[in-house]
């Protein structure tokens, strides 16, 4: 889920912070740069690791502050391909299953991605699976709150920097501004749901596909939960 990338960048350390150790600054200056930001094709940078090396500062003319070129290690979010990871139902809504890992909510598994069949109950505002067994048919809720697990098994970037408006746009007073997205969606699919009636709740072996999109850049990837042992961890019991 997390790793360390090493990264090189210039750092400008303002005159009134020359008291200080320069480490302190350089580390300050760039967590303040880089901390819950998306590098396009790196991920979500957390947090700095450590400071690997430092090449000579130089004071240009008309700045007193310091420029000093920083080698470092920086922790980022990014999960490889393959791996499995654990979140929380955040809720539900026609566009599909909301989970979140805590420090990140913007993860979706869409409806053709859920156990099938499955439908969206409009009063509770939950997906539910309509689970067939030799006794009938149940419905299993996808509640919030429910922990959940799935593999990531693809990705994609896509840069969504922003641009300027064309002519056409600029002359035209009518035209809807563009759906903001957000800075970092994971897209997941998959099968999910919680017995809320009385009766066994079955294990789901399945649990379909992940996206995930990063803005800054924004990614995607592709996940899957169709396996034994993915799926919402109440579905498995331990012996």
């Amino acid at each position: 889920m997390f790793v360390l990338v090493e990264m090189v960048d210039t750092v400008r350390i303002p005159p009134w912070q020359f008291e200080r150790k320069l480490n302190d600054s350089i580390a300050e200056e760039l967590n303040k740069k880089l901390a819950n930001k998306v590098v396009y094709n790196v991920g979500l940078c957390i947090c700095l690791f450590d400071i690997t090396k430092l090449e000579d500062a130089y004071v240009f003319p008309g700045d007193g502050a310091s420029h000093t070129k920083v080698h470092f290690r920086y922790v980022v979010f990014h999960p490889f391909l393959d791996e499995i990871l654990i979140g929380k139902i955040k809720g539900c809504s026609p566009e599909g299953v909301h989970v979140s890992l805590g420090f990140f909510d913007d993860i979706l598994i869409p409806p053709e991605s859920l156990q099938q069949p499955a439908k969206f109950d409009d009063t509770e505002q939950v997906w539910v699976w309509e689970y067939e067994t030799e006794e009938g048919a149940h419905d299993l809720y996808m509640d919030t709150g429910e922990e959940i697990r799935f593999r990531v098994v693809d990705e994609s970037f896509v840069d969504t920097s922003p641009t300027g408006p064309s002519s056409a746009e600029a002359t035209s007073s009518s035209e809807e501004l563009p759906k903001k997205e957000a800075p970092y969606t994971l897209v997941a699919s998959g099968e999910v749901g919680a017995r809320r009636e009385g009766g066994l709740c079955a294990p789901i072996c399945q649990l379909g596909t992940l996206v995930w999109l990063l803005v800054f850049p924004k990614a995607s990837g592709l996940g899957s939960i169709s396996e034994p042992g993915l799926g919402l961890l109440s579905w498995w019991t331990s012996s």
